[in-house]
């Protein structure tokens, strides 16, 4: 791709970032094609860490939004904008990355390659662990009770997971699609604050739409896995996933009695096998934000009707 015709734009979706957001950057700038637009999008940090990268980098295109809008707030306001932009050149490509993300040499092109397919709705990357080595994601699928499963988890091998797939969803670690998709089916629900499922609603989204969702491996991301909430096991990572886990079931798994039977059912027997009293609490707690999300659901399919 030459810098007249490169057909992407990414944006980093930054919040107290630190060396990570720094890292990122870098291999964004020195591995991805020329002409590839980056854009940081800023969500109130106070770290200093976005300071730092304007000065490192004076042609840097940061916006800076006044307060933490959560993953999905940041992602609407880079998306709607680098969207906007590229309405000149049909079947432009956007995306987002998290600021936790390093690309490899090579990681933009296969994506947008596969985007060019008009079937297709969204693409993600082959993502991998600090090692560089373990997989960590190769596309997800969705259970009853709305728990998420990344596919090849803790696989280490090179030659596994190695074709391309059309999965349930993409981690929104890095998550690209076409300007169109996004102006057709946008945004991601904000409610999901901070963080998590409001990729995987958007995914669920467009395969409702009748677009694929693809994994596609041969671009490459080490993703250093939820730094910001001290890594997956912690208590504030458990909680923020089973608040919006709860959000996501309110929305997508509870609409009707058929469906209320088979997410209880899973959901029983899932805590059947989970002894975890840390994770059970969180959980529980979780369980607290359930009512509300079931009211605000309803209200919302109601107004969605009423439309």
């Amino acid at each position: 791709m030459s810098a007249k015709t490169s057909p992407a734009s990414v944006a980093v979706i930054a919040y107290n970032g630190g060396a990570a957001l720094f890292s990122c950057v870098r291999s964004l700038r020195e591995l991805s094609p020329l002409g590839t637009r980056i854009l940081v999008v800023d969500n109130g940090s106070r770290d200093g860490s976005v300071d730092g990268l304007a000065g490192e980098f004076a042609d840097l295109e940061i916006l800076r939004l006044q307060s933490n809008r959560g993953f999905a707030g940041g992602a609407n306001v880079a998306l709607d904008r680098l969207s906007a932009d590229a309405k000149h050149r049909r079947g432009g490509v956007v995306g987002v990355i998290n600021q936790d993300c390093v690309v490899a040499r090579g990681w933009l092109e296969p994506l947008v390659e596969v985007l060019a397919d008009r079937s297709v709705g969204v693409v993600g990357a082959r993502l991998l662990a600090d090692d560089g080595v373990t997989l960590e994601h190769a596309g997800g699928w969705v259970q009853a009770n709305g728990l998420t499963l990344h596919i090849g988890h803790g696989v280490r091998s090179e030659s596994a997971f190695r074709r391309r797939a059309d999965v349930e969803y993409v981690s929104g670690a890095v998550l690209l699609l076409r300007s169109d998709v996004w102006e057709a089916y946008g945004p991601f629900d904000e409610g999901y604050f901070p963080a998590y499922f409001e990729e995987v609603e958007f995914c669920m989204r467009l395969r409702e739409a009748g677009l694929r969702v693809v994994y596609v491996p041969e671009s490459r991301v080490v993703h250093h896995t939820a730094l910001s909430s001290g890594g997956p096991q912690s208590p504030v990572y458990l909680r923020r996933y089973h608040g919006s886990r709860m959000r996501f079931a309110a929305r997508r798994l509870l609409c009707d009695p058929r469906s209320c039977r088979t997410f209880l059912a899973s959901e029983l027997r899932w805590l059947s096998r989970l002894h975890d009293r840390r994770h059970l609490r969180e959980v529980f707690g979780a369980y607290r934000r359930l009512p509300a999300e079931l009211r605000e659901a309803k209200l919302q399919r109601t107004r969605t009707e009423a439309s």
